[in-house]
Order: structure tokens, then sequence, then C-alpha cells
């Protein structure tokens, strides 16, 4: 060993003898009056590699240092470093001051100065950013050297500078910015911190790798030079980058080999010098290669062609305009010719920036205005339809149509608002039909027998108290992120949405399908590391995927310390459906690249590990082969469309009257069929039968699901204890007739269902444990129980209504219904399909079949079963009870009754006859509460409050407040889209009196969809900053609290009056509802119900935004002048807009 470090420090004696002498060198040179940059410059190359040189040694000589020697050694490191650091800059900083003015690249003239030379030199320029990570690093140098490190230039010039050179999604990273020194640095750093991430950047480039377009005849020197290049450019970009072709060479080789001929590739292994791939190797022969067929062409005869094969329409380039004489000419193309340029054929390049990539994707193209775009057709002979070039747009045979207006030409060339298709680059045009590849669709195929493995991993997927470990596959070919069907029924997933996307099939097959659009958050196994992932739902991902099995491998990885979730854990704890093998999330492009972590390992020439923030995978072909084989093919593909209304409960009152009248006629004919199928027992009780669809699909007995989330279910009580008291519950009902055992032996005359059921657990109830249904569970391809029935009519929609008479009377008054579902008996016929499996108490692994007697709360159909057979019930009153019962009948929401009176005897009746009625039908009103009266307000407690349609009731003031419990509790995460959207929904508001407070983040989330920004993207600072503020000020709405009655301060002989005013802004629109009173003494009026929608993406003027407000207050008006029986009172509209009501006046 002292011989080794004996040697290493000869070495750098050497090598420290070298630095001394280049840096004597250069204080000599800087010392003379006329500096050679071209000998400074040599010298710092020469610095370079001894700099580095010594680097190496000096952490090889660190090993072989005693403690004792350890701070004299670093005091020599430092000192020759700092040297070295010294003298770099003090060159670098005089050859920058020698040529700096030769440089022009726009500088000020009072900044330039011309070179010595007589030569006149060209200017050079600098490339416009638009957003593209892989163009991020020249353009970052570019600027840099010529703008960033000039001395001469002030920040604010470098400022404009920069935002000259920005556009698209690059110059709104840093729009609104005042033009000071200090907001320089700061876009400067907002800039990097985007575009400049090391994983973004390098995970562009790998990707870039992965999809070289493959070379079909090695005769095509066009395409064989520019795959070349492509390759090279990639390869010097991850070098910049510190990573290494030799940490990725295992992957890339194949993949290169299989873009290549096949004549290529047999040449290639005839030229291998070893078993394992090398890139310098694999690139050198192709390099050879290339130049070889490059010489053979030069000496080919030109090919000669009788036939105007290339014919193009003659453009004059002084007029910039095609000749109208619509002269054409030809040119025949030598070998030469082929080697030295392009031919001009069908080509993907973009007409705006010459790259390859669609017209519709193009960031350069939407940072230019309508006009811009045409100008710059106009100039390259473009079509205005298709933006090919050489040919009219009256020639054009284009088919295209636009996905804003829906006439023939690109999106991109719409007259109308087309702003949302900024940054949003993977919305295409539907492309020309005669092109070879649509690139509407993109194809990843990985054939997988099973010694080859794809990158899976098991990550842990959590909502609310649910934790699940999923199978999960990374997929850089598809588009988006899906999750089973399965696994979102199981984690009970909260739908955030839907979207229908077009799905490619094996190059030509299309199909368009629905689906539900979800947001999960995902976990890596050791709990380090969590991320939020937007996922749609898909029945199948694909077939079950094999894991490595080749114990030298294995063995391998523990030597490294990688912990590959996929191998080292149990397949049995993950969620499956029928095998342990199934993988259940795909996470595709626009999740996956946030997750790499660009660190690479080496197992065997053909397989490696890639590290990401959810674990380590392993892609690849492994040493081992089994005689079994399978075979994945994926291919997913989007494209988006439009996404419906987010504003739901706005819209509650407001909506057409077409659409109500559509929707009261489904509900008419859904009552008439419960009406002919209902009965009633000898008790009273209603019996009624399921509401099935009509021509349903068959509908599976489920019992695989049942048993798998039966064993679920008893482990999760068991961990919480609670198993004695989950099977108390089911005893009670077995008792009370609720259920009904079923002899396993008995014969199935008809079809059967089983129902998974799961527990929910309340420390605060009298129940602490209970069971819930799941009639959403389904088998893969198959439909569930709830597909098959009919659910009735949207019971949100009858909230505003039900508030307006709580609202109306002096003393408001609330009750529900005891164990409401639990009280409606099931004809026998539909029992089967409600069945559900529990284990015997006392017996060991012994399962028993039960089903349901009575309605079920988890299926679809209950809350209408439940509203119809109350309705019923009320219909066929008593005469003395008629009029208790007109009042019950518009009272009810679900099983909630909510009313108001005037009087206390009102009350007092009310209470005791409601009661009377409904016990005769089984139903226990109870849970009484009611304003106070006058004899019992001391026994109140102080500000008790209740719960009333979602609002808080203070039942000893009589006022209602918005329920803020959900709201106040804290984000964490960067600000998104889905955020926003997210907070501004827990604000339940059925009366609308927080209108003003919530207008502002609609706006504010509209503003994002602008931006095109994905629902998980974080937001700009601006829009973040603005959110933030309205958030801190939330706080403040729990002190806000409106009269639960609109006639409280009215007196007896006021005169009543409506008054509804209507308003709007260019960001939104509004209407509100005033009761007045009139009397001798006073003026008062009350907020009767208030709504307000923001205005529409496409601009439109504000006297027709007027017109919207004026219509939304006549919807709101009717609606709710006939809730409140206030029919006869004059009603009054106000607005401000002359124009909306001559328009209205005019219609008259």
């Amino acid at each position: 060993m002292d011989d080794k470090s004996g040697r290493l420090k000869k070495k750098r004696g050497v090598t420290r003898t070298s630095v001394t002498k280049i840096c004597k060198a250069i204080e000599t040179e800087l010392t003379k009056t006329d500096v050679n940059v071209d000998a400074l410059e040599e010298m710092l190359e020469q610095l370079a590699v001894e700099s580095n040189e010594l680097k190496n040694l000096d952490s090889q000589i660190e090993e072989f240092v005693s403690d004792d020697k350890l701070e004299k050694e670093v005091k020599e490191v430092a000192e020759y470093t700092q040297k070295i650091i010294t003298w770099k800059f003090r060159a670098t900083k005089k050859i920058r001051e020698r040529t700096k003015n030769v440089d022009s690249l726009n500088v000020p003239s009072s900044c330039y100065k011309e070179p010595s030379s007589n030569i006149k030199l060209p200017k050079l320029s600098i490339s416009k950013f638009c957003g593209q990570s892989s163009l991020w690093l020249s353009f970052c140098n570019s600027f840099e050297s010529a703008i960033h490190e000039n001395d001469s230039l002030s920040e604010v010039s470098k400022f404009n500078y920069l935002k000259a050179h920005l556009g698209g999604s690059a110059l709104s990273t840093i729009e609104g910015f005042a033009l000071t020194p200090e907001n320089y640095e700061i876009a400067i750093k907002l800039l990097k911190e985007r575009f400049g991430r090391s994983d973004v950047l390098i995970n562009t480039h790998l990707n870039n790798l992965l999809r070289i377009c493959p070379l079909k005849n090695s005769d095509d020197i066009v395409s064989f030079r520019k795959m070349f290049d492509n390759i090279q450019i990639e390869i010097r970009s991850l070098e910049s980058l510190n990573v290494f072709k030799e940490t990725y060479q295992n992957l890339l080789c194949p993949l290169l080999l299989k873009c290549l001929p096949p004549d290529l590739v047999l040449e290639y292994n005839k030229s291998m010098k070893s078993d394992k791939y090398e890139i310098n190797e694999l690139v050198d022969f192709l390099s050879i290669q290339l130049k070889a067929k490059e010489r053979s062409l030069m000496y080919a005869s030109p090919v000669s062609s009788k036939k105007e094969k290339y014919s193009y329409p003659r453009y004059d380039s002084s007029s910039e305009k095609i000749n109208n004489s619509r002269c054409f000419s030809s040119k025949r193309f030598s070998s030469s010719d082929l080697i030295s340029s392009e031919v001009k054929t069908k080509t993907n390049a973009c007409i705006f920036c010459n790259e390859f990539h669609a017209v519709g994707d193009c960031n350069y193209a939407l940072s230019l205005s309508l006009e811009q775009r045409k100008k710059i057709l106009s100039k390259k002979a473009a079509c205005f339809i298709c933006a090919k070039p050489f040919h009219l747009a009256k020639f054009c045979k284009s088919k295209i149509v636009c996905t804003l207006c829906g006439k023939r030409h690109l999106s991109i060339l719409c007259n109308q608002d087309n702003s949302v298709l900024k940054n949003n680059t993977h919305l295409n045009e539907n492309k020309d039909d005669n092109n070879l590849l649509n690139e509407n669709f993109t194809l990843a195929n990985n054939l997988c027998s099973s010694e080859v493995y794809l990158q899976t991993l098991i990550v842990s997927v959590e909502n609310n108290d649910l934790k699940h470990y999923v199978r999960s596959i990374i997929d850089l070919g598809s588009q988006r992120s899906y999750v089973s069907k399965y696994v979102a029924d199981v984690m009970k997933l909260k739908c955030v949405g839907e979207q229908t996307v077009t799905h490619g099939l094996f190059g030509g097959l299309k199909r368009r399908e629905n689906h539900k659009k979800y947001s999960i958050e995902l976990r890596n196994t050791e709990n380090n590391f969590s991320c939020n992932v937007e996922v749609m739902d898909q029945n199948k991902i694909c077939t079950s995927l094999p894991k490595l099995k080749d114990p030298k491998n294995i063995e391998e990885l523990k030597q490294l310390g990688i912990f590959a979730s996929d191998i080292c854990l149990n397949e049995n704890l993950c969620l499956y459906e029928n095998d342990p093998k199934e993988i259940h999330i795909l996470l595709g492009a626009d999740t996956a690249a946030r997750l790499f972590t660009g660190e690479i390992k080496n197992l065997s020439p053909d397989l490696i590990a890639m590290n990401t923030k959810l674990g380590w995978t392993v892609i690849g072909r492994s040493r081992i082969t089994e005689n079994d084989s399978s075979s994945t093919l994926m291919s997913l593909l989007v494209n988006d469309v439009n996404i419906s209304d987010l504003w739901r409960l706005d819209t509650l009152n407001i909506n057409d009257p077409a659409e109500n009248q559509s929707r009261k006629e489904l509900e008419e004919a859904a009552k008439e069929h419960f009406e002919r199928s209902v009965k009633r027992d000898n008790e009273g009780r209603y019996i009624v039968s399921l509401p099935w669809i009509h021509d349903h699909p068959p509908l599976p007995d489920g019992r695989k699901i049942a048993e798998r989330r039966l064993n679920s279910c008893i482990k999760a009580l068991e961990r919480a204890e609670k198993l004695v008291d989950y099977d108390d519950v089911f005893q009670d009902w077995q008792k009370e007739g609720i259920i009904e055992e079923v002899d396993p032996m008995q014969e199935i005359k008809q079809g059967q269902h089983f129902l998974p059921h799961h527990p929910v657990f309340k420390e605060n109830s009298t129940t602490k444990v209970r069971p819930v249904f799941d009639g959403s569970a389904k088998e893969r391809n198959t439909p569930s129980i709830n597909d098959c029935l009919e659910k009735g009519p949207n019971l949100v929609e009858l909230i505003p209504s039900l508030m307006n008479r709580f609202r109306v009377g002096k003393y408001g008054v609330i009750a529900d219904i005891k164990k409401a579902f639990l009280q409606i008996g099931l004809q026998e016929r539909d029992r089967p399909y409600l069945r559900f499996l529990w284990k015997n108490r006392g017996k060991e692994g012994n399962i028993k079949i039960l089903q349901h007697k009575r309605v079920v709360f988890g299926i679809s159909s209950s809350p209408f079963l439940l509203g119809a057979t109350l309705e019923l019930h009320l219909k066929n009153a008593p005469d003395h009870l008629k009029e208790t019962a007109q009042q019950l009948m518009r009272s009810f929401y679900v099983d909630n009754c909510v009313f108001s009176v005037n009087t206390k005897k009102e009350l007092a009746r009310f209470i005791s006859e409601s009661q009377a009625l409904l016990s005769t039908a089984k139903f226990e009103l109870r849970g009484w509460e009611h304003s106070p009266t006058e004899d019992k307000i001391e026994e109140r407690q102080e500000d008790r409050k209740v719960p009333v349609l979602g609002l808080l009731w203070n039942l000893p003031k009589d006022t209602m407040s918005l329920d803020m419990k959900g709201l106040m509790k804290e984000d964490k995460g960067p600000t998104t889209k889905r955020k926003i959207l997210s907070t501004v929904h827990r604000i339940f508001d059925p009366i609308g009196f927080s209108c003003p407070v919530t207008l502002e983040p609609k706006c504010l989330l509209q503003e994002c969809w602008k931006l095109g920004l994905s629902w998980d993207a974080e937001l700009p600072l601006l829009i973040t900053e603005r959110f933030e503020r309205w958030k801190m000020k939330l706080p403040k709405l729990n002190a806000l609290q409106i009269p639960r009655c609109v006639r409280e301060d009215f007196a007896e002989d006021s005169k009543l009056s409506i008054h509804v005013f209507c308003d709007a802004s260019q960001s939104a629109y509004a209407t509100c509802i005033f009761l007045r009173a009139e009397s001798a003494d006073n003026t008062s009026c009350q907020l009767i119900q208030a709504r307000n929608r923001v205005a529409p993406l496409k601009k439109i003027s504000i006297p027709r935004l007027e017109l919207l407000s004026c219509t939304i207050g006549a919807r709101l008006a009717k609606a709710t002048i006939s809730e409140l029986g206030l029919e006869k009172i004059p009603i009054f509209y106000w607005s401000d807009s002359m124009n909306a009501l001559y328009w209205i006046k005019r219609n008259e």
C-alpha cells in the first residue's frame, strides 16, 4: 500500500509542477500589452486537463493519508485549487474583455465596437426559447455568454433582452414582473427552477433517445444521417448534464438496434468485439457505415426520370406571394444532392420552427398571434387550412376539423380565441389521411416474454382510512395514467370528473370511451415519499407480468443495496382480483417524468435497475429462460375533450327550463313504475321492488369479490378489536327481520348477487361500528348492481327549495327518520340479488349466506325508493291529516325533515301529527329540534349548533352560518387547479350568501384553465399568492351569520315586495333576490337567494353578460317566489344595462 501511495504522490508532484508552469505562463501573458487571446485559450485548455488530473490524484491519495497528516494535506490541496481558480478567472476575464465587442448579438450601438479585423463578421443571434426542455441548455449557455455576463449592460437592459428572446410557456413564467434589477434576478431564478431542473432535462433527453425514429432502409441516406445526428445530439446533451453513456448503454443499445434495419444489425453483430454492448462501439459502427454509404453515393450517376416527380408552384420571394400563373417546375436530384440536402417530399417538420413535431404542438407558433402565424404561412407558400407547403387553401384536400369551431382548418389557425391551446401541447389536430403515421395515436409496443421484465413496482395507495399495496407499471408509451376499476371500487376512490378519450389500437382501430377521473395518493413502500396522481379508470390495465427470478441478479441487487419492492415484497400483500401478478395502476408519461431520479445500475449486459422516487425498478432481459411466455401490448393515448360544467351547485334553480321539464318527465315515469309494483303488508310496512333498468346487461353473482372483501373486512375488524361488535349488528338485524339466513343447499331458481361490505367506525356515535354495503362492486367487463338499477332524481337539486321553505316561517323545525331504509321491505324475488357473506360465530372458517329483506343503504336506487314510499304514503293520508301530509311532502330530503311554521300551535300540531302519520308506515320521526319559543329560551344551551342541509343552525340565536370544519384543514403540497377546486367545493352554501367570497377562486381557476395547465401542475407564483391571500381570509366566514327566518324583523303591517338585482362584469355575472318590508316606522331587507357564474372562456361583450345575469335572475326568482308562496306581492327586476333592458323589451 505504501508503494502505491508513493507512486501516486510522485505522479501528483509532476502534475502540480505542470500546473504551476501553466499559471506562470498565464501571468506572463497577461502582463503583455497585446495579449494573445488564442494563447490564453490554449493555456486554459491545458490547465483544465491538468486540474482534472490533479483532482483525481488528490482523491486517491486522501485514502492513504493518516489522521495526523490530514490537515496538512487538505491545506496543500486547497492552495493549488485556489491557484487554479484565480488564474483561470483572470484569464477568462481578459479573454471576455477582448472578445465581447466582437459578438454583437443585437447589443445597443453604444456598446458596440468594431473588431480590429477588416473582415465584417456576420451578426450572431440567440434562438427564441419557447419552453421546450431539450432546447434549454443551448439557450441558457448562449444567453449567459452574450447577455447575462455582459458587464456593459444594465440589469434592466438584460431583462429587456431576456423577454425578447422568450416565447410560449417560458414567457408566461415571467410575465407580470416590472422591469427592475431585482425582478431580473427573480426571473432568471424562476426560469432555471422550471426549465433548468436536471432531472427533467435528463428525462427529456432519455425520452428523446427512446423515441428515435426507426430506420427502415439503410440506403435511405437522409434518414440515416438524421437518425445518427439525433443520437449524437442527445448523448452530448446528457454528457453536459454529467450523465455519461456508460451508465445507460445497456438500456440504450438494444433499443437502438431495434431501430436499425436487419442488414445493419447483422453487420454490427459480426463486428462486436465482446458479448457486452458498448455505446461507443455502436456509435462508431454507425458512423463508419454512414460515411461509407455517403462516399459511395458521391460516385453514383445522377437520378434521371422523364416524369416531373417533384413539381411545386413557383414562388416569388420578392413579392412574398405565390406566382398566380400557377407554373410548375421540376428538379432532378443527384446522389450528391441527397447527401447535402433533403428532398422536399412529405415530412413531419413543423412549418413554423422546422422542428420535427406536429404543427399543433409548436410552442413557438403558440406564442405568436394569428396574424403572425398566417404571415409565416404566406412567406413559405403554405396552405391556410392544413399548414402544409406548396398548395393553396382552395386546392387543399385535407379533412381536418377544428376542435374550437368545428370548421375545416387547424385549430392553431382558428379565428376564435385559441389561448387554451397554449402549454397544452398534447392536443393534436386530425392529420391528413394520406400521412404515413397518424400523429393522433402513439403506439407503445413492449413485447414481453417470460424472461423480459418491464418497469414494475409495488406502491401504497391511500384513501382516508383505507390503505393497500398495489402492483404498478411505469409505461412511457402511454400519455395518461390509469387505475383499474377494481382498485377504484375497493379503495372507495372519489370521482373528481369524467373524460371521454379516444384509444388507438394497433395503429388503426379507434374507440372512444368515457372514463371516470380520480386523484390518488401514492407512497413508496418505505413511506418516505408520496405524490398525488390524476388517473382514469380502466377495466383492465394489462395481463399479469412476471417478476425477476434469476437468483444471481437478485443476489447482485442485495449486494448493491437495492430494494426493489416488486421483487423483495410478498406478492400476496398486494390488492388483486384474480392473480397476484396483476397490474392495477399504470403510470404514464404524464406522471413518470417527475419520478425518475436518473440513477441506473447495471446488473447484466441486458438488464439494468433504474431508481425512481417510488422505488427501484428492473427492466431488460435476464439470463434465465422459462418455457411459458406472456406478451403484453400497451397502447393508450388520449384526445382531451371539453370538461363539463364544474359548478353544479351554482346552477341550482337557474337551469334551462327545458332541462328541468325533461328531468321531471323521467322522474314521473320512474314513480309510475314504482306505484304499480309497491305493496303493503299486514303490519302496514311498504314492500317495494328494485327498479331494474330495462334490458340491463346480465348481472353476475359477484361471489368471488364478496369472498375476498370478506377476508379484508375480518382482518380490519380484528385489528380494531371490533369483530364481536360487528357481528352483534347482524345478530340484531336478524332478530328484527331486517336480514335472513339462506340455506346454501337451497336450489337457486333464479339469479343471485352478493354484495361486499366493510366496517365504518364512529367512536362518537351510539353504534361504534356499522356495516356499509358496496353496490358498485363489479368484476372486470361486467356490470355492478348499481349499473342495473334506476337511480331516480338528483336529490341535491331539492336543497335550495327546502332551504327557502325552512326560512319562511317564524319557527324552524327539523327531525330525521330512524333507520329509514331498513323500514321498507323488499319483495321476495329481489332479495337473492342482495345477499352477502358472513362467518358463523365460534365456527372457524364456516361462512354463512345472508340476504336482505329490507332496502339497503349503499344501493343507488335506495334514496329514490325511500322518497317514493314517503310520497305515496303521504298522498293516501286520512283527511284530518291532509294538511300536515302536504307539509311533509315538501319537507323531506332523503330521511331528513326540514320545515318551518308561523305559530307555536302550528309547531306542536306539526310534530304530533307528523309522528302519528308516519308511524302507521313503521317510520319513527326522532331528533326533533326547533327554534326557541318565548317560554323555553332559558332552557337552551348557549350557541348550540346543529347541521341543516350542509349549513349550521344556531338554535338560541336562530341564525344560519357556514360549516367551515373541513375547510380549515391545512392542505400541504403545491397549489394546483385541483387544490383550488377542492377548496371552493368545501364551501357548501345553498343560499348563496357567500357568493362574493367564492367568486375570486373561481376566477383564478378559470385563469389557470386559460393557461392550459394540467390539474396537478404547480400554478404560477402570482396566482398562488392570490389564492393564499384569499385562503387566509376564510376564517372570517365563521363570523358570518344570517337570520334563519327571512321575516324576522318585519312588522305585521309591512308592505312586502321582492327585488331581483342583476349585474355583470368582464369576469363574472350574478343575481340576488331580496325580500323588502316597508312599514310606517321602519324598512328592512333580507337576502333570500343569490347565484354567480364566471364568464365563459370565449370573450363576449359586457351587455351580453348583463343579459345572462338577467336570465338567471328571472329563473331564480320564478323558482323562489313559488316556493315561498309570495306570488301575489309585487316584484321588481333591477339592471343597470340599457342594452339588456332594450333587448328584453324588444323581445316582448
